[in-house]
């Protein structure tokens, strides 16, 4: 963890503001150099501010950062110059070595910090970004309590109307009171899990959306799923893997999930050539990568059968105007689903936490409650918030991302990491913005922390393609508000084969329930009271698993998947006799379903792999 100083985002709270060190500055900042290409810097303060002014210096150049707090080295960092420099008043003067920071990835994110701010041992606490959150010995934890104890929640000043406070002082609506006099329950919903339809997301993103993968240059094609089991065959999770390449440079990184696996993806950014044989590499493990149309990549380690309880959720949404139609009603199905979440799970130690986002030059860019095991401080922090600003119809999604990971403050070791991110519009598509999103996007998956878009009435298709790459990159799924609730206004119907519509807030606490059940350690107790109807993976329907000897049989494809909805396999023959056990598949235990079109009509089959 002991990253370089110069490339790391400080656990601090996402303030969503610019702070000045000069009074003058220029709207671009740049500056030619030989050779290289395009880099660009970002300077932040310990509040996640951004810092414009910050006097940079290379060599015998001075730079100044912009209104946004950034600069643009148009040819790539300097060859002739050792250190950077950075100053700006009221804060420590930072020297970054130029060699180490060519090694780093893109874009460079600069914490400056001010000069009161300091530990309790009194020196300055600073924690690595994607490549080093991830690295650790043996026995050590990296839990959210160690690298984030320097951060103080940040909960806004209740809001006054007609001059007089919404909520008195201490005082907090009733879990079980209606928000903004809407009832839960109103909205509803499609889940389109990419992962459980593998073969469709290929056409997609082939075919009917292929136009719109230059806005967003994420390629989520070249997948790799991995398998890491205990030698009992239990899941390992919260493990973390690593996609390298043969010198043994790391080229993505993801953590397993609750079922032991974890998703990796080569090329996953447009433009990336990883040619050569890539390798996987778990614990101390490494081995040769195969891609998923040829299997799952297995490893079996020294773990303890088990996880930790903690389970954490942050909602992650847009508040500018354009949400107006729709913001009241999602405020009451979020109200609920905290509310239910702790029950749902079976008593597992959830905290939530969310932000709210706008976009720059608004009245502010970020806003964020910590994560907490109070539900009523996350439900209080939600139920304030109004719907105002915007202006043009993107918004600030990679900012929201980036306050959303780095200093919500997320457990590492929790048995599930879940973002609800719920929007209406896509992000800025310059090309400093879209690298910034890249960089919180590997953010995410190298935290393990699973990104469910919740799409409201408004994205169009360029959006909905950017909503489903970024559930894939982080090992999610996406939801799309549909007409059917008579709220807001016209949705997009993504494409897809079937969309089951539901109730969001229904959908909500399922998806919870799903990333965080595990299997009895004690194989005697893995068995049908370990699953009630709601695990059944859409578009599945429960009565269908009563119904499967009424339906006529014979030879077809049968889609394997496991309790998250995830595709695992296509078999062939017939799904009424067909077994699968980790003699003809390197399953762990758990629970799965054999799913099969049969009758003009999909018919499941739960099983269970000991």
């Amino acid at each position: 963890m002991k990253k370089l100083l110069s490339l790391v985002l400080l656990a601090i709270l996402c303030a969503g503001t610019v702070q000045a060190c000069k009074k003058k500055v220029a709207d671009k900042v740049s500056m030619q150099m030989p050779n290289g290409q395009e880099t660009v810097i970002i300077v932040m303060d310990t509040t996640q501010a951004l810092l414009q002014g910050v006097e940079v210096q290379l060599g015998s150049q001075k730079l100044l950062t912009s209104w946004d707090g950034r600069i643009v080295l148009k040819n790539g960092l300097p060859t002739d110059v050792a250190v950077m420099k950075l100053e700006c008043k009221g804060y420590e003067p930072l020297s970054v070595s130029i060699k180490e920071l060519a090694k780093q990835s893109r874009p460079i994110i600069l914490s400056m910090t001010r000069k009161y701010a300091a530990s309790e041992d009194g020196g300055s606490k600073v924690y690595a970004s994607r490549g080093g959150a991830l690295t650790k010995s043996k026995g050590e934890h990296l839990t959210g309590a160690a690298r984030y104890d320097v951060m103080e929640a940040y909960v806004e000043e209740m809001p006054a109307v007609d001059g007089k406070a919404e909520y008195a002082p201490g005082h907090r609506p009733s879990i079980d009171a209606p928000v903004n006099n809407v009832q839960a329950g109103k909205l509803t919903a499609g889940e389109v899990n990419d992962f459980a339809k593998w073969y469709f997301w290929t056409k997609v993103i082939n075919d009917t959306h292929k136009k719109y993968l230059s806005n967003w240059k994420i390629e989520a094609r070249n997948r790799y799923t991995v398998q890491v089991t205990n030698k009992e065959g239990y899941p390992i999770v919260a493990e973390p893997v690593s996609l390298i390449d043969a010198k043994g440079n790391t080229l993505f990184q993801a953590v397993t999930d609750n079922t032991g696996k974890a998703e990796l993806w080569a090329n996953i950014l447009s433009g990336q050539q990883q040619t050569g044989n890539l390798q996987i590499r778990v614990d101390e493990q490494v081995q040769e990568a195969k891609p998923w149309s040829k299997g799952l990549n297995t490893f079996v380690i020294d773990a303890e059968c088990g996880a930790s309880d903690a389970v954490d959720v942050v909602f992650v949404f847009d508040a500018t105007g354009s949400m107006g139609d729709e913001l009241r009603y999602l405020q009451a199905e979020m109200h609920d689903v905290i509310a239910r979440a702790k029950d749902a799970t079976g008593g597992l130690a959830i905290r939530t936490g969310a932000v709210v986002y706008r976009d720059h030059g608004d009245e502010y860019v970020t806003r964020l409650s910590r994560l907490t095991d109070d539900i009523k401080t996350t439900q209080t922090f939600i139920d304030k918030q109004r719907a105002s600003g915007g202006g043009d119809f993107p918004e600030a999604i990679p900012e929201a991302l980036m306050a959303a990971i780095n200093t919500a403050g997320w457990n590492q070791e929790a048995r599930a990491r879940i973002a609800f991110l719920v929007l209406d519009a896509p992000c800025h598509k310059d090309s400093t913005t879209i690298a910034l999103l890249h960089e919180q996007v590997l953010n995410a998956a190298a935290w393990g922390i699973r990104v469910v878009p919740v799409v409201c009435s408004g994205l169009d298709e360029a959006g909905e393609l950017l909503m489903r790459s970024i559930a894939l990159t982080t090992n999610g799924t996406s939801f799309f508000l549909t007409d059917d609730s008579g709220i807001g206004n016209t949705h997009l119907k993504p494409t897809t084969d079937t969309l089951k519509v539901e109730h969001l807030n229904d959908m909500l606490v399922r998806t919870i329930v799903e990333f965080s059940t595990i299997p009895a350690c004690d194989e005697a107790q893995l068995d049908d009271a370990q699953v009630d109807e709601h695990f059944i993976p859409n578009p599945f329907d429960a009565k269908d698993l009563a119904n499967l000897e009424a339906i006529p049989h014979g030879p077809t494809t049968i889609y394997l998947l496991d309790i998250t909805g995830k595709l695992i396999a296509i078999l062939n023959g017939d799904i009424s006799t067909i077994e699968v056990s980790k003699a003809t598949y390197p399953l762990s235990t758990g629970i799965y379903f054999l799913k099969a079109y049969i009758d003009d009509r999909w018919v499941t089959r739960k099983i269970l792999v000991r």
